[in-house]
């Protein structure tokens, strides 16, 4: 078998490509032949990226079919697509071999890619349909940009009109993704839910004392609830005077929030350490009592949550989007309203202070990682959906394989 994932990215600068980074060596070790390759449309050219080299073309979507990707597909081969919905390139990859669809965030069933209103900090929940049009300007969900505003549109509708039918199978990440795809017009059938995977961490030493840090992990904008934080960071602050909160991450607001911070005189209490890698993501988690994930936008998944949860620490997140696939309220953390800064600030509190609660709930939260987000519960369900498929298109004759092929007949 061999699978080419594709992206309109190769660097690593989000969830996605870290899924594909991560998810490579474990097709590998499993005698997978897996590539990534990146194709992105700049006007009249598509730049073409892999592992081994990159290429710049003219005219490429005709090029595409004569790319590697072409090269051995042989009934073995299948392309697994995450963020590209560029329609001209897409349909240059249906002929060449079943297609997996994998959404990672909202971008199939919203031309803004977020479901979420940014003037008026809301969830939209509208299907998509020609209301978009009207809540870019009014709601600043959207590129405002007449001809962008129309070709992300226009590529939301194929994706849901057309596209949608021709995909082999499509992957939500979580049960929200999936719902909101099924309200926009995407049959049911078609998809299937396997929720994102995090490695396993050696055990946490659960009798070591566990310093008052609450830690964040993500991009500095108000989506993710970062100015909801330090405000509840604050009222925290007033009762447990040693708490401390470490912001790890950059992003176009973070100006914003260091002056957010100034003005609630939260000094050294509140620490923002700008970008890390992977590594850094580790120690920060590692070392805190609490992970605060405060996204007031429909998070498609939340990986960090699961992080968080594999390394034994319990979570306070805001109820949105798909967050409820892996916190479970009162479990393995604490769940709340949207918005809510006192409740956030009473949740982190309660940790804090309650020893027991806190190991408790971190206990929980590891065993439901090991037990549903690890990469061997992960890859299991990935490589049987890809059997599936493959198996599907064999028995369908030959000339059926291309053009409207019946999307590899859904399993």
């Amino acid at each position: 078998m061999k699978v080419f994932h594709i992206n309109d990215k190769f660097e690593v600068v989000g969830g996605v490509e870290v899924y594909i980074r991560d998810v490579l060596p474990e097709l590998r070790a499993r005698g997978i032949e897996a590539h990534w390759i990146a194709l992105r449309r700049q006007g009249v050219e598509v730049e073409m990226r892999s592992e081994d080299a990159a290429w710049n073309w003219r005219g490429a979507m005709a090029e595409i079919s004569r790319s590697p990707l072409a090269a051995g597909v042989d009934g073995e081969t299948l392309l697994h697509v995450h963020s590209l919905s560029e329609p001209a390139i897409l349909n240059r990859l249906f002929p060449l071999a079943p297609v997996v669809r994998h959404m990672h965030e909202p971008r199939l069933f919203c031309p803004g890619q977020g479901k979420f209103w940014a003037k008026s900090e809301t969830i939209c929940d509208r299907p998509f349909g020609l209301h978009c049009f009207v809540h870019a300007y009014t709601q600043r969900c959207c590129n405002r940009h007449p001809k962008r505003l129309w070709h992300q549109y226009s590529n939301t509708r194929h994706e849901v009109q057309t596209a949608s039918a021709r995909y082999a199978k499509m992957i939500a990440n979580s049960n929200y993704t999936k719902d909101e795809a099924v309200r926009a017009g995407i049959p049911e059938n078609r998809i299937v839910v396997r929720n994102n995977f995090t490695y396993v961490t050696p055990e946490p030493d659960w009798n070591a004392p566990q310093p008052p840090v609450i830690a964040f992990a993500g991009r500095l904008s108000r989506t993710k609830g970062v100015h909801i934080l330090l405000n509840a960071f604050a009222q925290v602050l007033r009762k447990v005077p040693e708490a401390r909160l470490e912001i790890l991450g950059s992003g176009h607001d973070e100006q914003v929030f260091f002056r957010q911070a100034d003005a609630l005189s939260l000094g050294e209490a509140v620490q923002f350490h700008g970008w890390g890698d992977k590594g850094a993501v580790d120690a920060l988690l590692s070392r805190a009592a609490v992970v605060a994930f405060p996204s007031i936008y429909p998070e498609a998944f939340g990986i960090t949550g699961i992080e968080a949860m594999m390394r034994g620490k319990p979570v306070v997140a805001f109820d949105v989007g798909g967050v409820s696939d892996w916190l479970r309220h009162g479990e393995t953390g604490f769940s709340l309203r949207a918005g809510d800064t006192t409740g956030f600030a009473e949740a982190m509190l309660r940790l804090l202070s309650d020893a027991p609660l806190q190991q408790r709930m971190g206990r929980s939260a590891r065993e439901k990682a090991l037990a549903e987000f690890s990469a061997e519960v992960h890859m299991t369900a990935i490589m049987d959906l890809f059997a599936k498929v493959l198996d599907a298109q064999t028995a369908v004759p030959s000339n059926d394989r291309s053009g409207h092929r019946e999307a590899g007949r859904p399993s």
